[in-house]
């Protein structure tokens, strides 16, 4: 009787996965990335980064086409794998972003009123004034102020956990340039805040909750909902400092909006401290990775910029007349692309792409990871060569090269955060010479920690710097 019962519940859940993992009807014209791999892939906390190359590429080259169905979030997406296609269907009228999953603690703690998640007039609004207020001046002065903080917190040199210093110097970048506020970083990395930020983010981010959204559902968390409401109070209180002492930031620029209401606001401050010290550490965490990886391109561009900038404070001018800069840092957001993904969007019209029509209503994201590593466009898409910005190839690199997104929705930071890297690696380089060890846990491939926006932050990055004398 009890195998009976067994045998029964057993093929109730065969039944159940079938039915949950099955393409509907109106999409099976699509091709079909194996969903077995995807969902051990997805179990066993896989990043983004690694699922996105190690499955998806290889499946849409040996099926040579530039779309795919993968299952993501308990539904089948269209995943778009190439940039000529990406371009052509995010300039077609009558999209939309995709409702996100209520019950996921990370809409819970950003909100769905920002330039990130917002539509239409909202979308319009909030970007106009983050476009404003981002543009009115780039802060090389406190980029390098905060490179020289860094240089004073490594000293001589010695072995050295990179990550942590990007983290903790973006950190600063975003608060005292963007926000308005000192989060003292550098000066105090294990600061309340900071912490309180950490913590939230580690316990949000499991992997389990972030591939079945639903989770939270049946499975609810309700201490980590409280410490996620508890980080949005502290933002709210943030936000009233800054109301009560505003200053040459984008938050005093955003409170003298009229249009602009609380939760906007409020909103709009969350993702911009996220978004906007993450993917940037992200990137110099990469970037000074490969460079002490790659010997030659460190000398070579250790040459550029003593000929350019010497003894001087970085100025605007110095990086309009560093191509070697721009391509290595070009090259450094390719090889370990910041973003991953654009958060889904939905169309109201059939949109064909190649040989295949993807349904109206069915949503689709523009996979930057498969963008930027697909071999239709890049020669040698695993090398690291930033040559391919500066040779032949460059126009095609260029039209190719989409980690801050496409069109007029490209992240509206992505000049905030190139000068930034531009500051930081340009002093770094005057004042060091580094290596990477060779017990690095890097040894095989970049290895990027979980992130619950599919963001590629490189952990335990150690390098042996070196003072130049």
């Amino acid at each position: 009787m009890l195998q009976k019962v067994i045998a029964a519940v057993l093929a109730f859940l065969v039944v159940a996965v079938y039915r949950w993992v099955r393409v509907p009807a109106h999409l099976r014209h699509l091709p079909k990335v194996p969903v077995m791999p995807l969902l051990l892939s997805y179990l066993s906390g896989e990043v983004e980064e690694r699922r996105v190359k190690r499955i998806i590429i290889p499946f849409a080259q040996k099926a040579r086409t530039d779309v795919v169905l993968v299952f993501c979030l308990g539904e089948w997406v269209v995943h778009i794998v190439e940039a000529n296609a990406a371009k052509r269907i995010m300039e077609q009228r009558g999209l939309r972003k995709q409702e996100l999953p209520a019950e996921m603690l990370l809409w819970r703690l950003t909100g769905r009123q920002n330039v990130f998640t917002a539509e239409g007039e909202m979308w319009k609004r909030h970007a106009k004034i983050m476009h404003e207020a981002l543009h009115r001046t780039i802060p090389i002065e406190q980029f390098a102020a905060l490179s020289r903080k860094t240089f004073a917190l490594i000293g001589d040199g010695g072995r050295v956990r990179w990550n942590d210093y990007t983290h903790r110097f973006s950190l600063d970048a975003v608060g005292t340039t963007v926000i308005g506020y000192d989060f003292e970083a550098l000066d105090k990395p294990h600061g309340a805040f900071v912490e309180r930020y950490h913590e939230v983010m580690a316990a949000i981010s499991s992997p389990a909750y972030i591939f079945l959204p639903a989770l939270e559902r049946w499975l609810p968390r309700p201490a980590i909902r409280d410490m996620v409401d508890l980080l949005v109070e502290e933002f709210r209180v943030l936000l009233q400092k800054k109301r009560d002492h505003p200053g040459p930031d984008m938050i005093t620029y955003m409170l003298e909006n009229p249009e602009m209401s609380e939760t906007e606001l409020r909103d709009n401050i969350i993702v911009t401290f996220m978004g906007g010290h993450d993917t940037t550490a992200g990137s110099l965490s990469t970037i000074v990775f490969l460079l002490g990886q790659y010997q030659d391109v460190q000398a070579r561009l250790r040459a550029e910029v003593a000929s350019i900038m010497g003894s001087d404070e970085p100025r605007l001018e110095h990086f309009s007349r560093m191509p070697y800069l721009n391509a290595v840092i070009r090259e450094s957001m390719r090889f370990n692309n910041p973003s991953n993904v654009l958060i889904p969007r939905l169309s109201d019209d059939p949109l064909q792409v190649g040989a295949h029509v993807i349904p109206p209503d069915t949503p689709f994201i523009i996979n930057m990871c498969a963008i930027l590593h697909n071999s239709t466009s890049w020669a040698e898409p695993d090398a690291f060569d930033p040559d391919r910005f500066l040779n032949s190839d460059k126009a095609t690199a260029d039209a190719s090269w989409i980690p801050f997104g496409l069109g007029p929705r490209q992240c509206p930071a992505r000049a905030f955060s190139l000068y930034e890297q531009k500051v930081l690696v340009s002093m770094l380089l005057r004042e060091y010479r580094w290596s990477v060890p060779k017990d690095t846990v890097h040894h095989d491939y970049i290895k990027n920690a979980f992130s619950p926006f599919a963001l590629s932050l490189p952990y335990d990055v150690d390098i042996d710097i070196l003072k130049l004398t």
